[in-house]
């Protein structure tokens, strides 16, 4: 028999921090717009079991993802490979884990966010009952593909409207045995970047988690899919992106929440609930020289690529560069037809896409932004135009170069892998 726990936590910073997202801010956090907020999410069955938390978080950094894992496992006995961790993305969230980013980690904060994974671990796994899994599939008119074709072989940052994007509103409902709520997890690919500035808070899954809670009773959980080269699109006058005041990015919210309700949820056995992961290699690109560094280091006018450079030469001090970065996959398989895909990094939306489409004809639904938030993972079909995504965000996550063109086939190969452990 399934038994589901949840729980939920306020993991709002008690002073003021730094926040991270972007690279213009240059003083600490003003107030709170909107309070941050961590669920639990247990899942015991007869073969296996999953705690997935989600938070609203930018992400976690590898170190951090493996450390909250031993600390979860410790408290609640279970697997650190059992233990999903992913982010709503905000980026209006604490600075806590090591970008290139203005201003200074907030450890202590960290300790925080740590400590509350370890609390709603607790009361969710202590507080299972039995349960019953329902899925909902919709769709979702937000967001815009953000990477317009110039016309001269690259892409300027600006709305697509028929670029990649994966539209699909998904929602995991969970209920006791008397099919009374329990809780919702709902999954959809766009990044929350409606606002920057100065206050703390959780964009526009945070208004859409809780119009939903308003609706069924019960709490309302978000992660993030493969949202990398999707934003909100608040129009300008001139068609491009503006920043939305609180009550439009509420309504925003809500209509997200109303397009969830208006899907129509079918039961989903969980009679064979299992989760796989496994890390592997994403080899980089062409590696910079030492020569290259030190002109980035002494003449670049971006003083935060200036500091990426002086710390790739400081590891170069001490051996070569890198040349991979590990990033972990996790599948979660209820049964033979219905799992959910965690993907490490900002990944592109054309890999959910055609991670679904390899998957078929069981219901993949995939999550970027889980575990080691590694950088952006861009598809295939991206790397002749290049762009920021390609080969200009890198820097920022302390990467000595891009990802190879060769990334998501194997994406692809390592999570099919993982399917046919499964069964």
């Amino acid at each position: 028999m399934l038994k589901i726990g949840v729980a939920q936590l306020d993991i709002t910073p008690p002073n003021s921090v730094w926040l991270t997202g972007y690279g213009n801010r240059d003083h600490r956090s003003e107030g709170v717009y909107q309070a941050l907020r961590a669920g639990a999410l247990f899942l015991q069955g007869a073969p296996g079991a999953a705690l997935i938390l989600s938070a609203d978080l930018i992400g976690y950094s590898s170190a951090f993802a493996a450390g909250a894992k031993l600390a979860l496992s410790e408290a609640t006995g279970l697997h650190p490979g059992q233990i999903v961790l992913t982010a709503t993305h905000t980026h209006c969230a604490p600075f806590f884990t090591p970008w290139m980013m203005p201003g200074q980690l907030e450890p202590g904060y960290a300790a925080l966010v740590q400590d509350r994974f370890v609390e709603l671990a607790r009361r969710a796994c202590a507080g299972a009952v039995p349960g019953r899994l329902a899925f909902s599939r919709g769709r979702s008119t937000f967001g815009v593909n953000r990477r317009l074709p110039d016309g001269q072989g690259g892409v300027h940052f600006a709305p697509n409207p028929d670029g990649t994007i994966d539209r699909d509103l998904d929602t995991l409902w969970c209920s006791d045995a008397q099919g009374l709520p329990l809780a919702s997890l709902t999954f959809y690919g766009c990044h929350p970047t409606s606002r920057g500035g100065y206050l703390i808070g959780g964009d526009y899954p945070g208004y859409l988690t809780r119009a939903l809670e308003e609706e069924t009773g019960a709490p309302a959980f978000f992660a993030t899919g493969c949202a990398g080269d999707v934003r909100p699109w608040f129009k300008s006058e001139t068609g491009g992106f503006a920043t939305p005041d609180l009550d439009q990015l509420e309504a925003a919210g809500r209509a997200m929440a109303a397009e969830v309700l208006q899907s129509q949820p079918t039961p989903v056995p969980a009679d064979a609930l299992r989760l796989a992961g496994t890390f592997h290699l994403l080899p980089y690109a062409e590696r910079p020289t030492r020569e290259e560094l030190e002109s980035t280091a002494q003449c670049e006018a971006n003083p935060l690529l200036r500091q990426w450079a002086y710390t790739m030469l400081q590891t170069l001090d001490h051996g070569p560069l890198p040349a991979a970065c590990p990033q972990e996959i996790q599948v979660l398989q209820l049964n033979p037809d219905f799992r959910l895909v965690f993907l490490g990094g900002e990944i592109l939306s054309a890999i959910g896409l055609h991670l679904k489409e390899a998957l078929r004809p069981a219901t993949t639904v995939v999550a970027g932004y889980s575990n080691g938030l590694i950088g952006y993972v861009p598809s295939q079909d991206t790397y002749d135009l290049g762009g920021y995504e390609v080969d200009g965000s890198h820097y920022y996550f302390l990467r000595p170069a891009p990802f190879a063109r060769d990334v998501e086939s194997r994406i692809l190969a390592q999570t099919q892998a993982l399917v046919r452990t499964l069964g």
